[in-house]
């Protein structure tokens, strides 16, 4: 290998690594809307930890301030384990939900959608959030 080729390979892994560090850097977010929820995520991180948000807003016919409502949320990550399992019951504050989390060793590159199951009264509806 001379050394006009060498540097062009060189080139072409440096635009590889450039790109594969600004896809998985930075915020990453979904959102989505069902028939009487809207929801966002957003994962960012920050000096090594990892901050993970999702806001889910009742947009429903009826008043329901102040009501638990249980939600499960989950994603699938590409290799086989789920990268978000939320499990509770909270009660809605101004119609809305807020759930959050903060961790060293947790991933917030999410590339597949977000399920989020939740039932309040006795409803139960399913809400997916994509990019």
């Amino acid at each position: 290998m001379n050394k006009k080729e060498g540097l062009v390979i060189s080139l072409i892994l440096l635009s590889f690594a450039g790109l594969f560090i600004w896809y998985s850097s930075g915020a990453k977010s979904l959102t989505g809307q069902s028939k009487s929820w809207s929801g966002q995520y957003v994962g960012d991180e920050e000096n090594g930890t990892m901050f993970r948000e999702l806001i889910l807003t009742y947009t429903g016919d009826s008043d329901i301030d102040d009501l638990p409502v249980t939600y499960t949320v989950d994603t699938e990550s590409t290799w086989g384990g789920k990268e978000i399992h939320w499990k509770g019951t909270k009660r809605l504050s101004g119609q809305q939900l807020y759930l959050e989390s903060k961790c060293n060793d947790c991933r917030i590159a999410l590339k597949s959608d977000m399920t989020i199951t939740l039932q309040w009264e006795d409803k139960q509806e399913k809400l997916v959030l994509s990019k």
